[in-house]
């Protein structure tokens, strides 16, 4: 009798032993898998560091124009981390856009392309838009675009496509609107100065030859010849003007008409001529 009683506390003890240690068990177990989640989540946070470094030092390179490394034994993960790169330029250049405009940005297509749209404009009044689509999967490359042949397109590509796209959007940019900005002007001139003929002119506007004639008794007709020799502007670098008599052009008059031409917008420039009374 008293050997089941002592054997009965016994089990008991035993069972309370159980009890006590059972939870203390399970707390060092989930404290266990802890730990393990922790070094897995730090080994995680190590590798997304050095990828962002990665990634932050090849935007740094797009953004300056600077070569960059050839990492021939890891190439597809070079080429993921420089889309990447790529990706974190353009969207700069996108936010860039909604405080300088000239051309808006969009990408398409998963980010594999971004889609640019060129708006142009002359003194305020918008004259029109050009797009372009560029393939982003490997090298930057012009997939497809209706920017006029007389632009020096492939030049440009071929100068800051793959090192610098903002400097390659930026100039772009400037010819687009420089070469609308021409061609305005020449439909301005035969617009609001008729007395004037445009003789000549390429599909690029850079060379313009005009020609006038006097107010005097004694008509005399003048040729203006415009030459602009940065593409990216709307005033020409060179102005030469011919006519029989030789006298004329070395009057301080005529004199001033060649400034003009050359310091503002040709239709500008002749209508002022026309209301000093220099041309017809």
């Amino acid at each position: 009798m008293e050997n089941a009683r002592q054997q009965g506390v016994f089990d008991h003890l035993v069972v309370l032993e159980r009890a006590g240690t059972g939870p203390q068990r399970h707390q060092q177990d989930r404290l266990e898998e802890l730990r393990t989640v922790i070094v897995t989540l730090r080994a995680k946070r190590d590798l997304l560091r050095v990828e962002t470094a990665a990634i932050k030092n090849l935007k740094e390179k797009l953004d300056q124009a600077m070569p960059l490394e050839n990492h021939s034994d890891d190439l597809l993960q070079h080429e993921k981390a420089l889309l990447t790169a790529r990706h974190m330029q353009l969207k700069d250049l996108q936010s860039a856009q909604y405080l300088i405009a000239g051309y808006d940005l969009m990408e398409s297509k998963q980010g594999k392309s971004v889609c640019l749209s060129f708006h142009t404009a002359f003194e305020g009044v918008y004259v029109k838009t050009y797009n372009m689509e560029v393939d982003l999967t490997h090298t930057v490359q012009i997939s497809r675009h209706n920017i006029p042949p007389c632009i020096p397109l492939e030049m440009l590509a071929k100068k800051n496509l793959q090192t610098d796209f903002k400097a390659f959007t930026q100039t772009l940019s400037l010819h687009l609107n420089a070469l609308a900005a021409r061609k305005q002007q020449i439909s301005l001139i035969m617009e609001l100065v008729a007395t004037v003929k445009v003789m000549e002119r390429n599909q690029l506007c850079s060379f313009l030859m005009l020609m006038c004639k006097t107010q005097e008794e004694n008509e005399m007709v003048v040729l203006c010849t415009l030459k602009y020799g940065d593409l990216t502007r709307h005033l020409p670098t060179h102005v030469n003007i011919e006519s029989e008599d030789k006298t004329l052009l070395e009057t301080e008059q005529w004199k001033k008409n060649r400034l003009l031409l050359l310091e503002f917008p040709v239709h500008s420039a002749l209508l002022t001529m026309r209301k000093r009374g220099s041309i017809a």
